[in-house]
């Protein structure tokens, strides 16, 4: 008796050594196939679409015309929802600083780029209201030319900017639609600024040229980052090379979005003196742009 008990016990146990692994093996397939299945229902649950790289990526840059007199457009690249918003900052405009206030020009002449996008992160972010980090890129105009190419050309209705006296001044009067190219766009912005009597009128038509631009050869925008790799050595920009990818991949998605947009918005001012600051209004807009 001794002996065949000694014999159940010793077969079942070798019984055992070879079922439990089994019964562990299929209870983990079983796990991962109702893991998959879930996965699977949120996937449908939310249409199935894959993310894009790119899509759910917000960017805020202040790009800048470096010249004798300084010019800036704040831009918001919003991946989610699909937009592209230009806004121009007259340089004669206020932001903080730490011993009083200043103008964004006279910021960028003497303390770079840099140092006015981030006085105007600081001015826009006084009080409880937070923003979001706002890179920044400075070049000249013939660079700005360069990295848009001198040969892509744009057309602009001058009538949304100017009363029709006014474009009678510069020669738009009978055809108020200008054809340019990117070599011609400093001129007209300077010719279309010369009409209007106040610093942010004059801004939009430099954001106003730049949107035509974006707007109407949208491959630019998914081509910019490139052109910046390859005239970095004539920019300057606290864009890191990893910073610069994320942008890229979210504007390579937004050019290929039939229902991308892009468009300039104004950033309303009042005069101080020789120089402006920014309303409650156009605060309010700042402070949108940047979150």
């Amino acid at each position: 008796m001794r002996s065949r008990a000694g014999v159940f016990w010793y077969s079942l146990g070798l019984t055992l050594l070879l079922l439990l692994p089994l019964i562990g093996l299929t209870a983990f397939f079983i796990h991962q196939r109702q893991q998959q299945n879930e996965l699977r229902q949120a996937a449908a649950e939310r249409g199935g679409l894959p993310i894009e790289q790119g899509a759910q990526d917000t960017w805020r840059m202040l790009l800048v015309v470096q010249q004798e007199e300084p010019g800036f457009v704040l831009v918001r690249v919003d991946g989610p929802a699909r937009e592209v918003t230009l806004c121009a900052l007259p340089g004669e405009m206020q932001v903080n600083a730490p011993a009083g206030t200043t103008t964004l020009s006279a910021c960028a002449l003497s303390a770079g780029a840099g140092r006015a996008a981030q006085l105007l992160s600081q001015t826009a972010a006084t009080g409880e209201t937070a923003v979001q980090q706002l890179y920044y890129l400075a070049a000249t105009s013939a660079c700005w030319q360069d990295c848009v190419g001198q040969e892509v050309t744009a057309r602009l209705d001058t009538a949304a900017l100017l009363s029709p006296a006014q474009r009678a001044e510069i020669g738009y009067d009978k055809d108020s639609v200008a054809e340019i190219t990117a070599t011609d766009a400093p001129a007209l912005i300077t010719r279309l600024q010369s009409c209007l009597d106040t610093p942010g009128k004059q801004a939009d038509a430099r954001a106003a040229v730049w949107e035509a631009f974006a707007r109407q050869n949208e491959e630019l925008i998914a081509a910019m980052p490139e052109a910046w790799r390859e005239n970095s050595a004539r920019t300057l920009t606290d864009l890191m090379a990893t910073d610069l990818g994320g942008l890229e991949a979210t504007l390579d998605y937004l050019a290929g979005q039939p229902g991308m947009q892009v468009q300039y918005t104004s950033a309303a001012t009042q005069k101080k003196g020789r120089e402006v600051a920014l309303t409650e209004e156009g605060m309010q807009t700042v402070r949108e742009l940047l979150q």
